[in-house]
């Protein structure tokens, strides 16, 4: 009960500062104080005010111009602003707030309900949540679900690379080769960190301006290094690949025919840059897409079955073929 007489107390106040807030230049008068904290006396509206005014709450009193006596509550927007984020900072840390931020990327990719109202709904909230950050966060960042499961030995790891991400700082990694019986170490220039597939990655520059992406749960050791300069990025890899995973090949153009049906659900995904489509007289969707990873692209063919019909290039057909030659033999 007694937690429940706090939550209810701090609820009013902050339900004062939002209705003072919202008025703007119009204000409020006391009894619509009064009346949002449901008591009949002033005085209890005069300690809130009180209260607001301790915590910082830079709000003013004006006459009203209609003649009355009545006295208007204001606050400038900038200093209602500077109040919410410093209430805000006084409960969350920075690594609680960039956190917070890569939670919501997540959880908004997943939700059709998200993809419909998130920009507004998130921009607002990162107003309150840190309003001087130059990051953005994008609803549509990661599109393809977000059910791995993180244990708690990477999480110190999952904060480093948010904030060597989000300020551009170089790091020195040791990472689980699958290619060599010993790990590798070399330095990495964060990017941003993604979740695809159902694992959290981080998308980085090498030394020589190559993008890769790591996986979380192979890096073993990762050691925060100095901010600087980083390397130019390839040309020719300076794109927003659809398929980021494996990029082993040479960027290259490809096409890929959709059924009508297929085709219609396919068009609805937050496709990069990198991917145009056009609907053909027939119903048919023509996907063009650029990509340097031949495995992504191929991966994402058979999830379509016969639904898709990959054009070109030549040489990704014959893959195709062989992969699918490879499922008959085995199921035959």
């Amino acid at each position: 009960m007694k937690e429940e007489k706090v939550w209810s107390r701090f609820t009013k106040i902050f339900a004062v500062a939002s209705l003072i807030a919202e008025r703007g230049e119009r204000g409020c008068t006391i009894y619509e104080i009064m009346d949002i904290l449901g008591v009949n006396n002033r005085s209890s509206a005069f300690n809130v005010l009180d209260i607001l005014e301790e915590m910082g709450f830079a709000y003013y009193t004006e006459k009203s111009s209609d003649g009355s006596r009545k006295m208007l509550y204001k606050i400038e927007s900038d200093a209602a602003a500077r109040w919410k984020s410093g209430i805000v900072g006084e409960v969350l840390s920075e690594d609680d707030i960039r956190f917070l931020n890569f939670v919501l990327e997540t959880v908004s990719s997943t939700s059709p309900l998200m993809e419909m109202c998130g920009s507004d709904f998130i921009s607002r909230l990162r107003m309150v949540i840190n309003p001087n950050t130059k990051s953005e966060i994008n609803p549509l960042f990661s599109r393809f679900g977000s059910f791995f499961k993180l244990s708690p030995e990477y999480f110190k790891t999952l904060l480093l690379l948010l904030e060597t991400s989000e300020k551009k700082i170089k790091c020195h990694i040791v990472y689980e080769s699958r290619n060599s019986e010993c790990d590798v170490e070399y330095d990495i220039y964060p990017l941003k960190v993604i979740v695809q597939d159902g694992a959290v990655y981080a998308e980085v520059l090498n030394n020589y301006g190559q993008r890769q992406l790591l996986a979380l749960s192979r890096i073993i050791r990762l050691i925060k290094l100095k901010k600087e300069k980083y390397p130019e990025m390839e040309k020719g890899n300076d794109f927003e690949d659809p398929f980021p995973f494996y990029r082993t090949d040479d960027p290259f153009i490809a096409e890929v025919l959709i059924d009508e049906y297929q085709g219609w659900y396919e068009i609805q995904k937050a496709w990069p840059d990198s991917v145009t489509f056009k609907q053909q007289e027939d119903g048919n969707y023509l996907f063009t897409i650029k990509t340097a990873s031949s495995y992504g692209l191929q991966k994402w063919l058979m999830s379509m079955g016969s639904s898709a019909t990959l054009i070109k290039p030549e040489s990704m057909r014959k893959l195709v073929k062989e992969d699918l030659n490879a499922i008959i033999t085995k199921y035959s």
